[in-house]
């Protein structure tokens, strides 16, 4: 299909081709899956406001560009601080991009936000905005969270822009992880973006006018139109003063962002370090999947699933213990090959995940159980379920937060004590056959490994781990520390989860 796009998209192609030459092994199509040898500086950041702060400082350093690209940014107190530090950094000449996927169970920003940021020199496209009654081309999300700073250093990994990935929600909150990356692979985190920035199915938001009273002779119709302008200038007002909020401070923002930039800042330098990867690697699914494409394109899965194949030649690197640290555990046939296999070669599985009482999808929780029984038997499989509450690795602000529910939200994989994966992607049907997802891989640096693991055992210890009949082996009840609802729910859920499983 031809694209006014495709000469840009060329261009981006044939001058990172040219910069990627000698680093391009036979596997890479550039710019979504490439191997670099040459010097890649990561950090791993643990800490949900150390990872706050990690962003304000790219933001603050940034002299000429920066681009974000996020499942969810919501209009809370986060979302409220990270858009007054890019209006700064807008109005000192940066050029700021936002692409957010719009799908209408998360989506927040609306065209009236977008009004206020336009306003303000800052540019947001909407991803895929597909109708819920087109039921499968809006599957098709883009689950990508990056943020990118002079297209020379980025974030990329599990959090979203809302409180509870900052640790910062008095409600529910997420044991999260990401990864800072600076070095030559950012060339090709830099161009997806451009690539997702001009997909055919992006959207740019309409502009929004104020309702017009009609005027008209007959009195019948004058009063249906009066009450019709009415409600709709009252709609308008109303979502206008919203969005002006996004760039109002509160004393809640004042609070959060000072924690950032103390504790914040301190978390950042002291808990992990930097450290320069031998062998990095990233990957991710092409842009622009949908329904029509998925049917007409030949060989879909090879044009556009580009990440888990990566995910799969890095399985080869597992030599004694592989560790996933998802949110979601649930198997498909390609999934349940790869479990299979490395069982079936005395390798050993570890995987944490979350139980009915720290997961916000009660739904994928009904059929985890029976998926996990399948493994559990085998002594070589272990199974951790996370319980809910605070894993006390890091200073929070306030006992609300401590208090709030936790849950794990981690896109992780240990390979081996050198090798790991830091993304968005998750072990479900959704990552694997729907959402666009991207991940940063690093091979030979066994202290960014180890910044990992140690954390992984960390959230571990705050978790039940499962006995051969799948349930916690402290004798605990395994919907143990869910709240009623949370049960009802679950029993509710069961069997149309179980029939809508490749959904989830």
């Amino acid at each position: 299909m031809m694209s006014k796009l495709i000469p840009t998209a060329l261009l981006l192609l044939f001058t990172s081709f040219t910069a990627f030459a000698q680093a391009k092994s036979d596997t890479d199509i550039y710019p979504y899956r490439v191997t670099s040898i040459d010097k890649n500086e990561m950090q791993v950041i643990n800490t949900g406001i150390a990872a706050f702060y990690a962003r304000i400082d790219m933001i603050r350093r940034a002299t000429t560009s920066l681009d974000l690209e996020y499942f969810i940014f919501n209009p809370d107190s986060s979302g409220r601080i990270i858009i007054k530090e890019l209006i700064q950094a807008a109005n000192r000449g940066v050029k700021v991009r936002i692409l957010i996927d719009k799908s209408i169970a998360v989506f927040k920003l609306n065209e009236y936000y977008a009004q206020v940021l336009k306003q303000n020199n800052i540019e947001i496209r909407y991803y895929n905005a597909a109708p819920l009654f087109r039921i499968s081309s809006s599957q098709f999300r883009n689950h990508r969270k990056l943020i990118l700073r002079d297209g020379a250093e980025a974030i990329t990994g599990g959090r979203n822009i809302a409180d509870e990935y900052f640790n910062l929600s008095k409600t529910f909150n997420f044991l999260d992880r990401d990864i800072w990356v600076e070095g030559e692979i950012v060339n090709a985190m830099n161009d997806t973006f451009n690539l997702y920035w001009n997909s055919e199915i992006i959207q740019i938001p309409a502009a929004i006018e104020k309702p017009e009273r009609i005027i008209t002779s007959v009195s019948e119709d004058e009063m249906k139109n009066e009450n019709d302008y009415q409600f709709k200038l009252t709609t308008y007002t109303k979502k206008l003063a919203e969005a002006q909020e996004l760039i109002r401070e509160t004393p809640e923002d004042i609070k959060n962002l000072a924690f950032a930039n103390s504790y914040g800042k301190k978390s950042l330098s002291e808990d992990t370090k930097k450290h320069s990867c031998p062998e990095a690697s990233f990957a991710t699914d092409r842009e622009g999947a949908s329904f029509l494409q998925r049917i007409h394109t030949k060989n879909y899965s090879n044009s556009y699933r580009i990440l888990r194949k990566e995910i799969s030649e890095w399985m080869a690197k597992v030599d004694d213990e592989i560790v996933l640290d998802s949110p979601y555990f649930l198997n498909d046939a390609n999934s349940i090959k790869i479990i299979n296999d490395l069982l079936s070669k005395d390798k050993k599985i570890t995987i944490l995940t979350n139980s009915l009482a720290s997961t916000d999808a009660i739904y994928v929780s009904t059929v985890y159980s029976d998926t996990v029984i399948q493994y559990t038997p085998n002594k070589n499989f272990n199974a951790y379920t996370y319980k809910g509450k605070f894993s006390n690795e890091s200073e929070v602000i306030s006992d609300e937060v401590r208090n709030s529910n936790w849950g794990t939200h981690s896109k992780t994989i240990v390979f081996n004590n050198n090798s790991f994966m830091i993304g968005t992607f998750n072990i479900d049907n959704r990552s694997n056959f729907y959402n666009t997802e991207m991940a940063v891989f690093c091979s030979g640096s066994p202290e960014l490994a180890n910044d990992v693991l140690s954390n992984i055992k960390i959230r571990m210890k705050s978790s039940n781990h499962l006995d051969k009949n799948a349930r916690p082996d402290d004798g605990t009840d395994l919907l143990a520390g869910a709240s009623t609802k949370k049960k009802i729910l679950y029993y509710m859920l069961k069997i149309p989860a179980a029939l809508f499983q490749f959904l989830l």
